[in-house]
């Protein structure tokens, strides 16, 4: 009976052995393909793990684009629901920048009350995820600051509609 099939062989070399006599040994082998660790590693990493790594980029980029609408959006609908507000403060003589001030102030506030909810739910939750979940201290900077400019954006079409009324509007 012949034996069990091999699926792997590791070899750990002696220090000054020669490493190239011993691939040509190997290869002599049928149906034997030899990698050194670095390509192995090499290997891992551009296949399953970097299919694995495109595919969490994609859905991070979807979230935060998704994340940047419904924000822009919820702005905008609290804005209009604020124009007679916002018509009477140019009408008794607000400069812009006030108004301007006011609507981004909400958005930030918005923004660091959902950044500060998101952090404290993972906290609570990654330690029930199967694997470990680290997250760095420069993976929270960079995320407060991806929120900061979701924020600043997420309220420009707010401004944009704040900006276009009329003092007029106060009165009628």
């Amino acid at each position: 009976l012949p034996g069990p099939a091999v699926s792997a062989v590791i070899a750990r070399l002696m220090p000054g052995a020669n490493l190239e006599a011993v691939l040509r040994a190997f290869e002599g082998w049928r149906d034997v393909t030899v990698y050194t660790v670095a390509q192995q590693e090499d290997m891992l990493l551009k296949g399953s793990v970097d299919r694995a790594r495109r595919q969490l980029l994609l859905f991070r980029v979807l979230l935060t684009v998704i994340s940047a609408v419904i924000m822009a959006l919820i702005i905008y609908t609290l804005t209009l629901d604020k124009l007679h507000p916002i018509a009477l403060l140019k009408l008794i003589g607000a400069p812009n920048h006030v108004i301007f001030g006011l609507i981004l102030q909400q958005s930030i506030i918005m923004g660091a009350l959902a950044y500060g909810v998101g952090y404290l739910i993972g906290q609570q939750l990654f330690p029930l995820f199967p694997r470990r979940v680290l997250v760095m201290v420069d993976d929270l900077f960079s995320l407060g600051v991806i929120v900061l400019v979701i924020s600043v954006f997420a309220s420009l079409l707010g401004i944009w509609k704040a900006m276009r009324v009329s003092p007029n509007e106060a009165i009628g």
